[in-house]
């Protein structure tokens, strides 16, 4: 008798041009591990493998036109590419049965009755359910006895089986069962990102995320799947890793399994790099931690997340972050260790104003958050309660659905990437002129600040002259807009062009030069990069701009001159350069004053590279948040 054939598709990325790398589809991998460690699956179905990759649609629906399931991994940025599939795929073979799950899919969606090439929609985890469902079909079982999941019935009409929260942890790893081994031997060029599960699920509820609701309780794996994962981990030579938990470091084993990775990179090589998402109510752990993976070489630093530092938008999202003070702590625990902490916020949240969002990021820089702030756009998951009508109605959200490419993919691959997003606009709080400029203030700050254009300059103000930093970057943002004449004028207007686009009628919001490889940009990356290949023009306009503040013309000239000193540039800069005033004592202070006026040499370590896509690649994609941009920092002596 003929087997069930089924198909997995899970697009992803392709990131970067020379040095390619992807994500393994994990998610899809876990459905197939788990069917394929079923005695009566192995029997009854044939697993005929996994896309991917975002490829031409005519040829993937070939490839898997002899399917008789195709199961969908769904999220923001592959749902529409996976409509896309499945409605073809339906067309030409109305018989396959069409299967949707993911973080994309909600429950109590009206979409799901549109989609009516769809015949079967999963919530939730999906290893249990993807199962149960193809010994249905195997066995013409009633599909109404499988939970989690809606199905059309004959008549076309979508019923409902009950949600159930699936207690077992103990389910087989796609790692350990070989579920990849073909993936790696057909792209044996791609540099491979293993996701890696300690644990499932989330105690939080915040608004603006669909972890907590699409899987509220925590889901420990067992000790010796990780320990078996890591070790296959280093066999395949996968150099970096993911750790897919919401919370690593809550619990007191995630040291045991930090030791674990640590030993199989000092035994053999692999993993090089460590990415995580870490706990928010752990900080000593988390710090011992990343201590130990920095120090391992495995980490650059970590995230502390705030997401708003306004009081009515943290209550409308029910979040608590920890106190100032601890922040300020934490920081400095984090420093005197090495590591380069940063942070997240989140624009476009409820009840957020220009004006507050402009003070929490310089209420972060007076606390010490000098290495980097990540800013990320609101956008409306399917699943998370900022996706309720009625919260949508309180707060007056209004979105646009934008396509959601991630950056640094090759630009020829952009068009075949077709998810969509959608990103708040406006809100009761912030309507939409302010918030276009809360988004040109954050490419302001991230470009200039925390990449190193003006951070020196904007410390030195604060210390001495009391500028606050909002303030500064405020004001020198509407500078820079009112200069057309200067090229950094004109760049900053074309970034305001492209942010309009954006935010008005739905255009990518990315950036593109073939000088700094074939591949996309973030804006503030692009803002930076074309700075810094025009120097002159930059800190021309930023010698006039402090003209506004009461400092003698010659400390202004050498402020300016060591703030430009200081930059890693792609083109060759001087190693040694003398200052009148002695900026490296002040800097390596907390001093207040006005640096003493004394002839100070100071000699910087430079790293040459080959070329301008060298050059953003290492420092600005690999290296903005660890302060690559930053000679200063890399090691001086006077």
């Amino acid at each position: 008798m003929k087997r069930l054939k089924y198909y997995l598709v899970q697009p992803g990325y392709i990131y970067g041009e020379s040095e390619q790398s992807a994500y393994l589809p994990y998610a899809a991998g876990t459905i197939a591990a788990y069917a394929g460690a079923d005695d009566f699956l192995r029997q009854k179905t044939e697993f005929g493998g996994f896309i991917c990759f975002f490829e031409d649609t005519e040829q993937v629906v070939c490839r898997l036109s002899d399917g008789d399931v195709i199961g969908f991994s769904n999220y923001v940025w592959n749902y529409s590419y996976n409509c896309e599939i499945a409605k073809r795929l339906k067309q030409i073979r109305p018989n396959c049965r069409i299967v949707f799950g993911g973080h994309q899919i909600a429950q109590n969606s009206a979409l799901l009755s549109d989609l009516t090439y769809v015949d079967f929609f999963l919530f939730g985890e999906g290893e249990e359910t993807f199962a149960s469902l193809l010994k249905a079909l195997c066995t013409d079982q009633s599909y109404e006895t499988i939970d989690n999941m809606c199905f059309r019935s004959s008549s076309g009409e979508l019923k409902y089986t009950p949600r159930k929260t699936y207690a077992d942890s103990r389910y087989p790893s796609p790692y350990v069962q070989g579920i990849f081994e073909p993936l790696l031997a057909a792209y044996p060029d791609i540099h491979f990102t293993a996701l890696f599960e300690t644990n499932r699920g989330c105690p939080y509820q915040c608004a603006f995320c669909d972890w907590g609701t699409t899987a509220d309780h925590i889901k420990a794996f067992p000790m010796e799947r990780i320990e078996a994962e890591i070790r296959w981990i280093a066999d395949h030579r996968i150099k970096s890793v993911f750790i897919a938990d919401a919370n690593f470091g809550m619990f007191a084993r995630d040291e045991q399994i930090t030791a674990w990775l640590i030993r199989s990179k000092e035994k053999t090589g692999c993993p090089e790099h460590v990415d995580v998402t870490f706990a928010k109510s752990s900080p000593d752990r988390t710090l011992r931690i990343v201590s130990a993976l920095y120090r391992a070489g495995m980490t650059n630093g970590s995230s502390i997340s705030f997401q708003s530092l306004n009081t009515d938008t943290l209550d409308a999202i029910g979040r608590k972050n920890i106190s100032p003070d601890s922040f300020s702590t934490l920081l400095q625990q984090y420093e005197a260790v090495g590591l380069r902490p940063y942070t997240e916020l989140i624009l476009g949240l409820p009840l957020e104003t220009y004006d507050s969002f402009k003070k929490g990021i310089g209420d972060l820089l007076r606390l010490g958050q000098h290495h980097y702030i990540d800013i990320f756009r609101c956008e409306i998951l399917p699943n998370a309660a900022l996706a309720d009508p009625d919260i949508k109605e309180k707060y007056k959200i209004k979105t646009i659905r934008v396509p959601s490419t991630l950056h640094h993919v090759r630009a020829d691959n952009v068009q075949m990437c077709r998810g969509f997003s959608d990103i708040v606009t406006e809100t009761s709080a912030m309507p939409a002129d302010d918030m276009l400029q809360a988004n040109l203030f954050a490419m302001t700050v991230q470009s200039c600040h925390f990449m190193n254009l003006t951070r020196y300059v904007a410390v030195f103000l604060y210390r001495v002259l009391g500028v606050n930093y909002e303030s500064f970057y405020q004001d020198w943002m509407e500078y820079i807009g009112k200069n057309p004449d200067n090229p950094i004028g004109r760049l900053f207007l074309h970034m305001r062009k492209t942010h309009e686009n954006f935010l008005n009628n739905g255009q990518e919001l990315s950036y593109l030069n073939p000088l700094f490889g074939n591949i996309t940009w973030f804006p503030e990356e692009g803002f930076f990069l074309e700075c810094v290949h025009d120097p002159d023009s930059f800190y021309a306009l930023l010698h006039t701009f402090l003209k506004r503040y009461p400092l003698r013309e010659c400390l202004r000239r050498e402020l300016v001159d060591f703030q430009k000193f200081t930059l890693a540039a792609p083109d060759p800069m001087p190693q040694e350069m003398s200052f009148r005033f002695d900026f490296p004592g002040f800097f390596g202070t907390e001093c207040c004053s006005i640096p003493e006026e004394k002839e100070t040499v100071v000699s910087l370590r430079r790293t040459v590279y080959e070329n301008s896509e060298v050059y953003a690649r290492r420092v600005v994609w690999y290296g903005r948040r660890r302060g690559r941009s930053d000679d200063f920092l890399s090691g001086m002596s006077e």
